[in-house]
């Protein structure tokens, strides 16, 4: 983690060419993160603006809390 955010982000939920990022795999993984943790897709980003975060989506995302 940098600490730049307050969140951990699960990238390339579901592509094709990484048959281990499925969301299952994210869930796994956002249940050892001790904050909130971000699963996107390639067609998701997150925009932090203030400490405020903004999901653009037009694919599919998914936020854990602890």
């Amino acid at each position: 983690m940098l600490g730049f955010v307050d969140f951990a982000i699960f990238p390339h939920v579901d592509y094709p060419g990484m048959p281990d990022n499925s969301m299952a795999a994210a869930e796994q993984w956002a249940a050892t993160m001790p904050l909130k943790a971000y699963a996107t897709d390639a067609e998701t980003a997150l925009k932090v603006t203030g400490g405020e975060v903004d999901v653009i989506s037009q694919g599919h995302w998914r936020l854990f809390t602890p």
